[in-house]
């Protein structure tokens, strides 16, 4: 990763503006973004996607199911009818890449979208950022310079002005890790709450200051495997089925792992499987 893309990404504010004109710059936008020509965005239209994410391969700290969760989860999501553009071990210039494709391409112009990350994660100067496979995870002053920043999404898909957006985070929030067994980085730091949002909801695999286990002996993390069951249930709304996921994760790690989320959503309830009829009814 060269030392332009490192800095930028870190540093952008304004997300879709900025983050299409780094793109440009670093060669990873299409030539009609660059130019202005936005005609082919609207060939098509997209009701449900989704970006999966899964980072494990950390030469530092390596995880070892983040590419079990984002494989499990994008083949849930494709039979609850999401397009999903499933992507494992990023670096940064990629995960740059692939998010400015999914925000533009797709997440713009949907009806609901999900993303989902599985990874080390890390707050630094009260942001919080999604750590590439490249990030350097041993120096805190390195966190903005080589890992993504969460915030620029969330506002990203917050300003949009219809549909639904979800962002779901199987990652630690504790202030130390031991290396390979919790999904953060050993840092003075822990991953903190994202702004309460307007349109968006966003759900955290523990609670502030504690680990999420990376389920070292199993397929698949404590939080996901959870979540994988949940999904497919007909009826349930997102809201209620994060809270149900909270409860039974918090069963399963014996009270020592409790997620949360924060619900931004608006206006009418939204399920992700239909239930009779293609209402949102809670069967459970």
């Amino acid at each position: 990763m060269n030392a332009r893309g490192t800095s930028a990404s870190g540093s952008l504010r304004a997300f879709p503006l900025a983050l299409l004109i780094l793109a440009c710059l670093l060669g990873i936008a299409r030539p009609g973004d660059c130019s202005g020509n936005r005609a082919a965005l609207s060939a098509e239209n997209l009701q449900r996607v989704a970006l999966v994410i899964g980072n494990g391969a950390y030469p530092s700290s390596h995880l070892k199911n983040p590419a079990n969760d984002a494989r499990a989860m994008a083949e849930t999501l494709k039979d609850l009818g999401f397009a999903v553009d499933l992507q494992v071990d990023l670096d940064q210039r990629t995960m740059l890449q692939k998010v400015f494709e999914f925000y533009h391409h797709k997440a713009a112009r949907s009806a609901l979208r999900l993303v989902y990350y599985a990874g080390h994660g890390v707050q630094y100067s009260g942001r919080n950022y999604l750590m590439p496979v490249d990030a350097n995870l041993g120096l805190e002053a390195d966190i903005p310079r080589t890992g993504f920043m969460l915030d620029e999404l969330r506002r990203s898909l917050d300003a949009l002005d219809h549909g639904v957006s979800i962002i779901i985070l199987d990652t630690c929030r504790i202030r130390y890790c031991p290396a390979g067994r919790c999904r953060g980085v050993m840092s003075s730091l822990g991953l903190g709450a994202e702004n309460r949002s307007s349109g968006t909801l966003i759900a955290y695999s523990t609670a502030p200051g504690k680990p999420a286990s990376d389920g070292p002996a199993e397929e698949h993390s404590l939080y996901t495997a959870a979540l994988l069951e949940l999904l497919p249930t007909p009826g349930l709304p997102v809201e209620k089925l994060f809270r149900h996921l909270t409860e039974e994760v918090f069963r399963r790690s014996q009270g020592r792992q409790k997620p949360e989320f924060v619900d931004g959503l608006m206006g009418d309830e939204v399920c992700l499987k239909p239930g009779t009829g293609g209402n949102c009814t809670d069967q459970r």
